[in-house]
């Protein structure tokens, strides 16, 4: 469970052919403008921002994300959404059971707190 009594659900895309995994998910995801997938009645809280992947690492099983951009949150319900779809789509592509998003250099959690 994430904010507001939410779930974060795994979606599937088509085909992409990518040096990494993680900028094939990262990039699919950040470029979905979106609000709701079809009548599924699944919400992209990413939707609104307008961020790009950088690059990402894996050490010692962590994958570290760099994004750059705007991110833009809809408020208290939609920051644990970002963060969760953010780490979880990294997490998944990298194979690892942690994940560190950077925007800018600050942590997607600092970023979210300065809004």
């Amino acid at each position: 469970m994430i904010g507001c009594g939410d779930s974060i659900v795994a979606t599937e895309t088509g085909p992409v052919i990518y040096a990494s995994q993680v900028e094939a998910a990262m990039s699919g995801l950040l470029e979905n403008k979106e609000i709701e997938l079809g009548q599924s009645g699944l919400m992209n809280a990413l939707a609104g921002s307008d961020l790009y992947y950088v690059s990402s690492t894996v050490s010692e099983g962590i994958v570290t994300v760099k994004l750059t951009g705007e991110l833009s949150s809809g408020g208290i319900c939609d920051d644990p959404r970002i963060i969760a779809q953010l780490t979880h789509t990294a997490m998944v592509a990298a194979g690892t059971e942690e994940a560190r998003i950077l925007i800018d250099g600050v942590d997607i959690g600092e970023s979210l707190s300065l809004k």
